[in-house]
């Protein structure tokens, strides 16, 4: 019972973040996620003890299968090298730099829990920087860059960690057996991911076809496909966090494209949005959580790391020390990102000029701010908390784990302030930037767009010739098409249009979508007086609100579009 009271309340809290959100625009919600949890874990007193493994398990596989699967693919070809240097090279440098760095700060820390420190602070955490954005517009290629990085890169800073417990554990480490380890852990996990996935969708798309689709089913099988991929990979001693992001990737290639499934898609789609925020919602509640209890030990810990340059134990320190290690801990992450992000880019525009194809790189300032961007926008989050949890308390000869507790405040305070500088400055930083090649993305969907609406004049045209003339519909059959083939037209020409003439065609568009909007609240506000009085049956108000409900969602895509 304790268990499923700690479960509702967690929720509640989840869900009362979402009712004060909208009155706090300017506070990011993860923050007021981890201050009402913080308020709940102070004023009760009560701890939540975290098990690191069903951490993992509950909370990461479905965060990242659903990221993954929604990531679009073609951005990952486009940005794969960027993407790579910055999910694997950039945590190896961030291990073995920063991990220096923290044992220089703190002497008393042994090198091997400060690479593991390092390591459990190099995954970032896309999903919280689209809270800590704001109001201001993320330039896709750039949200694209940090979604990707943030998919790959749990594994990679998790691998590390793995082996700088490793060594900690038995005082040695071979950079051979690491490597060996790191490959097969990497290809058997997305192997591992890919066959699980795949095996699922061919069975699935047979009972389909045998027995027609249940949206139901489906979702739920595709809901626990990413536990099964991670549980999988985990029991070969692969990457599970890989086996669920290439799981997410290969349901990503295999939409579900059948026309009956639109309701499977629709749903799934919802559920997902709901799970989503649930859990990242319950995780920085969490996290709120232990900052009471962290804070408490502070004294013990800051005695357990010594100060600057002393052996350990043998200058007591206090609160206020320990936070300037975190703040310097927090410039050394973003120093270390921003340099290696400046060589990658240097990298990628060195390339694509000996391939011929030189990229723009844009005015200075216009880099500059990207580069900061990209740097504030690393902010850590559920695996880094997860990853500093799972350190072991014991060494194997029963000695306490050195430095155990130092590492778990740290990361804990490298979390809060990574997330508050990034709401603090993201949302300047991105007030009308754009990166270069951004347009190119747009003329892309005016060209699709384009041709969309020329498959439907063919089709049209077809449907139109088919029609019988002496049929008794035939001229509203006629009129109907010609109506509809206009506004195909309008669509391939549009193009071609001068820049306001297509704006103003646009602006028509989404005029025309707001009072087809207000129209049709108001046939929901009808609809919702003849239930209130009896005037028609539930069954009939359930199925007109759904209908209600599609075409609201349609328009209202269309306005925003």
């Amino acid at each position: 019972m304790e268990t499923m009271t700690a479960v509702l309340i967690l929720l509640v809290t989840v869900a009362a973040s979402g009712g004060i959100s909208p009155f706090v625009r300017r506070v990011p919600l993860p923050l007021i996620q981890v201050a009402l949890g913080a308020a709940l874990g102070g004023f009760s007193g009560v701890p939540i003890v975290l098990n690191p493994d069903l951490f993992l398990l509950v909370f990461i596989p479905p965060l990242l299968f659903l990221d993954a699967w929604r990531f679009p693919v073609l951005e990952l070809r486009r940005l794969g090298f960027i993407i790579l240097t910055l999910a694997v090279g950039l945590v190896l440098f961030t291990v073995v730099g920063a991990g220096h760095i923290i044992h220089w700060l703190l002497p008393a820390v042994p090198l091997s829990t400060a690479f593991a420190l390092a390591a459990v602070l190099s995954p970032t955490d896309a999903v919280a920087v689209a809270g800590m954005a704001g109001g201001a517009r993320m330039p896709p290629r750039l949200k694209h860059i940090l979604e990707g990085e943030a998919l790959l890169n749990d594994a990679s800073g998790l691998v590390c960690l793995q082996f700088a417990v490793t060594a900690a554990l038995t005082g040695t480490f071979s950079i051979g057996a690491a490597t060996v380890s790191f490959l097969w852990a990497a290809i058997g996990g997305v192997l591992v991911g890919v066959v699980m996935v795949a095996a699922v969708r061919v069975v699935h798309g047979w009972l389909v076809r045998a027995r027609g689709d249940s949206p139901g089913t489906t979702i739920l099988t595709m809901f626990l496909v990413p536990f099964a991929a991670y549980l999988a990979a985990e029991h070969l001693d692969m990457s599970g966090i890989l086996a669920a992001v290439a799981g997410g990737m290969t349901l990503n290639l295999l939409p579900l494209e059948e026309s009956g499934q639109v309701a499977t898609r629709l749903q799934g789609t919802a559920v997902g949005e709901m799970i989503q925020f649930t859990l990242n919602g319950v995780i920085f509640v969490l996290l709120g959580w232990q900052l009471p209890g962290i804070l408490g030990q502070a004294p013990m810990i800051a005695s357990q790391a010594g100060a600057p340059h002393a052996g350990p134990l043998e200058t007591p320190v206090g609160l206020g020390w320990l936070a300037l290690q975190v703040a310097i801990i927090v410039g050394v992450l973003l120093g270390l990102r921003v340099l290696w992000v400046w060589v990658s880019l240097m990298v990628s525009q060195a390339l694509a000029r000996w391939r011929g194809k030189p990229r723009p790189g844009g005015p200075p300032g216009i880099m500059l701010r990207i580069m900061a961007a990209m740097a504030i926008a690393g902010v850590r989050g559920a695996v880094t908390l997860a990853g500093v949890l799972s350190l072991p308390d014991w060494l194997r000869d029963g000695v306490p784990f050195p430095g155990r507790d130092v590492a778990i405040f740290l990361a804990s305070g490298v979390i809060l302030v990574s997330l508050v500088l990034a709401s603090l400055t993201l949302p300047w930083l991105l007030r009308g930037l754009s990166m270069p090649e951004e347009d190119a993305g747009v003329e892309e969907e005016r060209a699709a767009e384009a041709a969309l609406a020329r498959a439907a004049l063919r089709r049209l045209e077809q449907a139109h010739h088919a029609k019988r003339p002496g049929a008794d519909d035939a001229d509203l059959h006629t009129e109907a098409v010609l109506r509809l083939m206009e506004f195909y037209r309008r669509q391939v020409e549009d193009p071609d249009m001068p820049v306001d003439v297509r704006a103003q065609a646009r602006r028509r568009l989404t005029i025309d979508a707001e009072l087809r909007l207000a129209a049709l609240r108001a046939k929901r506000d009808e609809l919702a007086r003849l239930h209130r009085i009896h005037a028609i049956s539930e069954e009939t108000w359930r199925r007109m609100v759904h209908s209600l409900d599609m075409m609201e969602a349609s328009l209202a895509r269309s306005r925003v579009l």
